[in-house]
């Protein structure tokens, strides 16, 4: 009977024993699946963080960038403004100088215009031979009451050559070697001393052909006068220093 209830109680123990263990393990694996899953949230929240700090990281390096783009586009337009404006002035400068150089070139014109004129009437006193020399600069020369393509620098530029030519003319005696007609056909080698535009002698090897000339607007006018041959060959030989200077009659022209 002992023996019975020994046996009895540790039965009942070991079923009080395996109730007891049921519940226990049961609550560990709740216990176990909840910190794995805080375990696992903590991680998450973790790996989270870091890769907002990251992107954060980048999105402040973003924002500096931007921020510096945006002073320096700032500065930019402030400089463009600044520029627009300075090209607003120049551009009034420009118009308004533009405007007073056609005023000038307007007068210029006028001005150059009756230069031109002048030239033209004087191109027939220079000699065939001299005007020769200068003929580009008279063949720019505008033809009267007709327009020309060339620009007012080029027509003033030949118009002052012309003008300088006819003064170097004008102030030096000169010698040239010509063939002139001396009758019936004949041609001769004579040597022509110009005066400028005054007057002009010329005479042949000896003399027999000799005459003098003065222009006109018409151009040069030459008379044989063979009566002054001799008179005419002392000059030339007193112009190439080959004879002592002295006094010798020769005829004149007043116009």
């Amino acid at each position: 009977m002992e023996h019975f209830k020994k046996a009895a109680f540790l039965g009942f123990l070991t079923c009080v024993g395996f109730a007891s263990a049921a519940p226990t393990n049961a609550l560990y694996e709740e216990t176990k699946s909840t910190v794995t899953q805080w375990a696992e949230t903590e991680s998450l929240i973790s790996k989270e963080l870091n890769d907002w700090k990251k992107e954060k990281a980048i999105l402040e390096d973003m924002a500096r960038m931007l921020e510096s783009e945006r002073e320096t586009l700032a500065a930019k337009i402030e400089e463009t403004r600044d520029s627009a404006t300075e090209a607003d002035k120049r551009r009034s400068e420009v118009v308004d100088r533009k405007e007073a150089l056609e005023e000038a070139s307007d007068v210029v014109r006028s001005e150059l215009e009756a230069l031109e004129a002048g030239v033209r009437s004087l191109v027939p006193y220079f000699p065939s031979k001299y005007a020769e020399s200068i003929a580009p600069l008279i063949r720019q020369l505008p033809k009267e009451g007709k327009d020309t393509q060339l620009s007012l620098s080029v027509r003033m530029r030949n118009v002052v050559g012309i003008l300088s030519q006819a003064n170097k003319f004008d102030n030096v005696i000169s010698l040239e070697t010509e063939t002139r007609e001396v009758g019936d056909g004949v041609s001769k080698q004579v040597k022509t001393l110009y005066f400028g535009f005054a007057i002009a002698y010329y005479a042949d090897a000896t003399g027999e052909h000799a005459g003098y000339g003065y222009p006109t607007a018409e151009g040069w006018k030459w008379k044989s006068a063979p009566e002054y041959g001799a008179a005419i060959l002392d000059a030339l030989s007193m112009y190439e220093k080959g004879k002592q200077a002295e006094f010798v009659e020769l005829p004149v022209v007043i116009n």
